[in-house]
């Protein structure tokens, strides 16, 4: 052990991972300090590898194979075999071993005294836990075992079948032909292991990743390679990555029989899953011939180089992009507090400067002497720091709102860091320090992870599992966890409209906004919508059917058309009614299903939400051109009534024009949005059903973030005026091609809410803003053109008497009715517009406010206009109602009508008395 002078203290380098064991004579030993004698001979230490013995005789005949020489009552280890040195009298040690020119599998160079020797038997597979190095430069001593148990696999060493012993793979010799004893990974520092050792059931390395397995198939076989810690001939499931990958993992070469597995993807690339399983989208990795599961991508551990990146560039994760240390000014140290906005020189008129002393406590910041920091005058929300500034405030009482996340380190942490550059105190208890990279100063900025690693204070709270269990940001205020994920986010990514979890459980919180867990916010809005929706559909259905029968009826070619324009009116309004039984009922829907929130994106890409659009926005559309087409027609026949037969040929074409017209056009606005043509104005992203890369509705900006990183120097070409075409066709190359092929659902100019109509609130930066202004102006111009079509009616009919006569009642009564019509029509119109300029303007934010017009504003007048227009039907009915019921009533209580009849009696009585 080495000591250290660090400031004030003494540390001790602590030293080998070998393990260093006493020796002792005959067969007992001191082990580990201990003053008990154990027994060498004892299972726990014959044949386990390790020289109990003072000359290894533990070690020297295990499962029949005799191992060294035996010379009398001298025994030779098989290191000393073939060294140039007779250990034994007669000199059988050396005996055989020299005058050997071929080199095959049977000689080698020996490690010793670098001469070419006869590899014998007995010194072939020794142990190498004690001596580093084998016999042999080249490790062809470790082949050829005799003693089964120190067998790790078999294959074809120059043609010939051979064994590996359990200490010849991962040394890099040539022993195998096709290499197989050295396709070996590293889980963790310090921990190489052979790709036969994972997930095995046997940790080998100290914190357990070689078991981390999330792509196992649900085949099992027998391993080619086989651990010391495993059972013989153990049948082991297959991981997913060794299914036909050209390597034979399993003895039987089930691994690569591709009779044995389902085989999915494309021709151009293909992968394999379980027998007679589903075939998914992977992800692909071609410059690194790899392929990344939808279960595993995203999940912070890099199956390919790109992959974080990747995701951070598309889910909005942030992936370590915050500021987790403080910032340097002139030597001090800064607090993110601290730091002015906007002025290139630091104002301190808020903060203070502090001493900040390194030694024996827990510090922070990066320093290895006293340091000068900056901090605030006052307690601060910490909410927004991260990192060592997360740390520092917390740990020294200056956050309002987080406690200090730092525990105790134990002696025995950081595992994943070799001991050349780990430090402990003098009891090995208190601390551990680390040795900063280039320099001879050793720090204690260590955070002990619950699986016994550490990392150093800029790693903790700063939203990302940098221990792997996620002990850094479990005590951490500052961030949010999503529930089915180790991702990390920032408190402010929360309920924020934008999707960052797989699970969506970002936006799914209590906290969030209602309208992330229904179609209507409220239980009022969905009771609202059922009740207005019915109202309407029953009033327009019976308003349509007498309206169709008053058309045959009129003589006067200006009443028709009257009548014709308020039939066109009912039927506009019957399509809001119906839009509002129907999206009242697909809220219900999802109320009962309870998962709205995590599927509104589906909502919003779906056939129905784009039909409900299609069906209201006509609707709407065709109540207004309606009116349009009675103002025009009242202004070109005011004053005068037309008797003109409807069945001529002219009088057709202008009635298909004043019909058709409305009709036409109002399906076009509503249809232009939804049409495969016109989809690239009119999407507002894709959403992928399946895919924990593309999150939410995926915009082309971020689409273009995503093929930057996959596709490198091959995306400089991706713009604005790329189509939503071409974005499938690379996405699809991303990912594998088969019957689950990645495809995005169109989020479409509807699906910009839950409620799923015309997008009147957009602001500038809305790709569609210029055509939802357009239609809208559009529509603010119809009423205003009304306005003053009327205004002009209204005059000329005051000084025309043209209106009396045969038709004058009934057409008085008739523009009455239209004008009240239009006067309801306009004022849930015009408070809209308002409401969207203003919205446009940005003087306030409505976005919220959809569901309020698509129940309150939008719809009422379909309620009213039928009640208007109809006032005399329902009138009579109300009459005749109020009769049958005051009927009813007679006749089911008799005393009535005599009670009412002597009251009247009475009240003649007394007035003849008053008169008298």
């Amino acid at each position: 052990m080495c000591s250290y002078d660090i400031g004030e203290h003494q540390y001790t380098v602590a030293g080998s991972l070998v393990e260093e064991r006493t020796q002792c004579n005959d067969s007992f030993y001191k082990c580990d300090g201990d003053l008990n004698m154990v027994n060498c001979n004892s299972n726990d230490t014959v044949c386990d590898g390790i020289f109990d013995a003072e000359f290894g005789q533990d070690e020297s005949y295990c499962n029949g194979v005799q191992y060294g020489v035996q010379c009398g009552d001298t025994w030779v280890d098989p290191y000393m075999m073939c060294n140039g040195m007779s250990d034994c009298p007669s000199g059988e040690d050396e005996a055989g071993c020299y005058n050997w020119t071929t080199a095959d599998h049977t000689t080698c160079i020996n490690q010793w005294n670098n001469s070419r020797i006869k590899i014998q038997q007995s010194m072939r597979c020794l142990f190498m836990l004690v001596y580093i190095y084998p016999v042999c430069t080249n490790g062809q001593d470790q082949t050829n075992c005799s003693d089964h148990d120190r067998v790790a696999m078999q294959c074809l060493s120059e043609g010939y079948p051979t064994n590996i012993s359990i200490s010849g793979y991962c040394q890099g010799y040539p022993l195998c032909d096709d290499n197989y004893n050295n396709e070996c990974f590293e889980p963790e520092p310090d921990c190489k292991i052979h790709k036969g050792q994972k997930c095995d059931g046997h940790v080998d390395c100290k914190s357990g990743k070689d078991e981390i397995c999330t792509s196992k198939t649900n085949v099992s076989c027998v391993r080619r390679f086989r651990s010391k810690d495993v059972e013989k001939n153990i049948s082991l499931p297959i991981p997913l990555e060794w299914v036909m990958d050209g390597q034979k993992d399993c003895i039987d070469g089930t691994d690569e029989d591709e009779t044995q597995w389902e085989k999915c993807g494309s021709n151009t690339f293909t992968y394999y899953e379980d027998p007679k399983s589903d075939c998914e989208s992977i992800l692909l990795c071609p410059s690194e011939n790899k392929l990344i599961r939808l279960s595993e991508l995203c999940d912070k551990i890099p199956t390919c180089l790109f992959e974080n990146d990747l995701c951070a560039a598309v889910m909005d994760l942030g992936m370590g992009d915050v500021n987790n240390t403080s910032p340097k000014y002139n030597g001090l140290k800064i607090l993110p507090h601290c730091l002015s906005k906007g002025n290139e020189t630091y104002q301190f008129s808020n903060c203070s400067i502090r001493e900040h002393k390194s030694g024996y406590v827990p510090t922070v910041l990066n320093v290895t002497k006293p340091t000068m920091v900056i901090l605030p005058k006052e307690n601060i929300s910490c909410l927004n720091l991260f990192g060592e500034n997360y740390v520092y405030a917390a740990c020294n009482n200056i956050c309002l709102d987080a406690d200090c996340p730092l525990i105790d380190v134990p002696g025995d942490t950081c595992i994943n860091r070799s001991d050349s550059v780990r430090a402990l105190t003098w009891d090995n208890t208190v601390t551990t320090l680390l040795k900063i990279k280039n320099s001879s100063w050793y720090d204690q900025q260590i955070f002990p992870c619950f699986n016994n690693k550490c990392v150093q204070y800029q790693q903790v709270c700063d939203l990302k599992d940098d221990c792997g269990d996620g002990s850094d940001e479990k005590n951490c205020k500052n961030n949010f966890k999503c529930n089915c994920s180790d991702t990390y986010l920032d408190l402010s990514q929360v309920c924020n409209g934008v999707v960052s979890c797989g699970d969506y459980s970002d936006e799914c919180q209590p906290e969030c906004p209602p309208s992330h867990f229904n179609i209507f916010e409220n239980n009022h809005l969905r009771i609202g919508s059922y009740i207005v929706g019915t109202v309407s559909t029953v009033l327009n259905t019976v308003a349509l059917v007498r309206s169709g029968s008053k058309l045959t009826h009129h003589e006067a070619y200006e009443m028709f058309l009257n009548q014709l324009g308020i039939t066109m009116i009912n039927l506009g309004d019957l399509c809001l009614g119906l839009y509002l039984i129907a999206v009242s009922f697909f809220d219900q829907m999802r109320k009962v299903s309870g998962d709205y929130c995590q599927k509104r994106y589906e909502w919003y890409s779906s056939t129905e939400c784009s039909f409900l659009g299609v069906l209201s926005t006509t609707g709407s559309q065709l109540s207004l051109f309606a009116m349009i087409m009675l103002a025009i027609c009242r202004v070109t026949t005011v004053g005068r009534i037309v008797l003109q037969d409807c069945r001529t040929f002219t009088s057709a074409v202008k009635l298909g024009i004043l019909v058709g017209g409305p009709i036409v056009a109002s399906l076009m606005i509503a249809v232009t949005p939804i049409l495969p043509t016109f989809e690239n104005y009119f999407v507002n992203g894709l959403y992928y059903k399946e895919s924990p890369l593309f999150l939410g509705t995926v915009s082309k900006a971020r689409h273009f973030e995503a093929f930057k990183v996959y596709f490198g120097e091959n995306s400089s070409s991706w713009s604005d005026e790329s189509s939503w075409g071409e974005i499938r066709s690379a996405v699809a190359d991303m990912f594998s091609r088969g019957p689950k092929e990645m495809r995005g659902e169109t989020v479409d100019f509807y699906g910009n809410a839950g409620v799923c109509i015309f997008k009147y609130l957009v602001r500038t930066d809305d790709p569609q803003w210029g055509f939802s202004t357009a239609v809208l102006t559009m529509n603010c111009l119809c009423f205003l053109f009304i306005a003053i079509s009327y205004i002009v009616i209204g005059y000329i009919t005051s000084r025309s008497s043209r209106n009396a006569g045969r038709f004058g009642g009934n057409n008085r009564e008739l523009n009455a009715k239209i004008f009240a019509i239009i006067v309801t029509d306009f004022f849930c119109w015009i408070p809209l517009g308002v409401v969207a300029f203003l919205h446009l303007a940005e003087v306030i934010d409505a976005t919220s406010w959809y569901p309020y017009f698509s129940i309150l504003i939008l719809p009422i007048n379909s309620v009213i206009n039928p009640l208007l227009y109809e006032s005399n039907f329902y009138m009579g009915l109300a009459k005749s109602a109020i009769s049958f019921l005051v009927a009813s009533a007679r006749k089911i209580c008799p005393t009535l009508q005599t009670a009412a009849t002597s009251a009247t009696e009475y009240r003649r009585e007394d007035m003849a008395e008053t008169s008298l």
